[in-house]
């Protein structure tokens, strides 16, 4: 699929659509443009009846994404500086920010993010925002935000906080820029860690499982999970049987 953006390129083929984030000369550091971008990216795929599962990767395998952009992102949103172009104008204006992240809706097609290299702060929330986390075992991976006075609220504090324990997750979200990805897998926060030579394999073994899944299923599932983790056992007993009768 030919698009018309600068930083993302979109791809649709037997219905897997590949997002692969190109802004290599900043490692992949989200400034404006890159995240109203990225928010393109997630409306092709929410309004593509074609695509069935969709991919996060980068175009290099050594840089996944250093976070947002400290030079033109961060100095926005502080009001320090003020919008100076169109995509800054509309960052500002719209949900867009909660958007890139994947924060502003609950979506039915399942995201599979793909992580080697340098997978740091809001680069690290992008990879958390993916329904499934496959993370090349060298890569660094982690949250430096509080060494420099800030917090990765791009769903870095509530995913994390909501996916391990208190104490774990205090530990993850201050000032960490090197976690032990096997813990990260150990505590249920990545899918897989493969090795460089299988992520062809690692990836398609969970396309293929979506794949042989019926659309109905996967929407169905996809929209109620979190539900189910929020809800007490009997009340999630009534929500499967909700879930079910929308099926039948």
């Amino acid at each position: 699929m030919n698009n018309d953006l600068e930083f993302i390129n979109i791809e649709i083929d037997s219905g897997v659509c590949t997002v692969t984030m190109n802004r290599l000369e900043k490692k992949n550091a989200i400034n404006p443009q890159f995240a109203i971008e990225l928010c393109s990216a997630w409306d092709a795929i929410d309004n593509d009846d074609e695509i069935r599962v969709a991919i996060l990767k980068s175009a290099d395998s050594n840089i996944f994404s250093a976070g947002a952009d400290l030079k033109e992102l961060i100095p926005l949103l502080k009001g320090e500086i003020k919008p100076s172009n169109e995509h800054e104008k509309k960052l500002l204006s719209d949900d867009f920010l909660l958007k890139t992240w994947r924060k502003d809706k609950v979506r039915a097609k399942p995201l599979i993010g793909v992580a080697s290299g340098y997978c740091l702060a809001g680069g690290f929330e992008l990879l958390l925002c993916c329904d499934f986390r496959l993370v090349e075992e060298n890569t660094s991976i982690g949250f430096p935000e509080t060494g420099i006075g800030l917090l990765p609220i791009a769903g870095g504090v509530s995913r994390i906080g909501h996916e391990v324990s208190r104490p774990k997750a205090l530990e993850i979200l201050f000032n960490s820029a090197n976690i032990d990805i096997h813990e990260l897998k150990n505590l249920g926060v990545v899918n897989e860690v493969f090795k460089t030579n299988e992520m062809e394999n690692t990836l398609q073994k969970y396309i293929d499982k979506i794949l042989s899944s019926t659309p109905e299923s996967v929407e169905v599932l996809m929209k109620n999970i979190d539900k189910v983790r929020n809800l007490n056992m009997h009340e999630s007993f009534l929500l499967e049987e909700e879930m079910g009768k929308e099926l039948f």
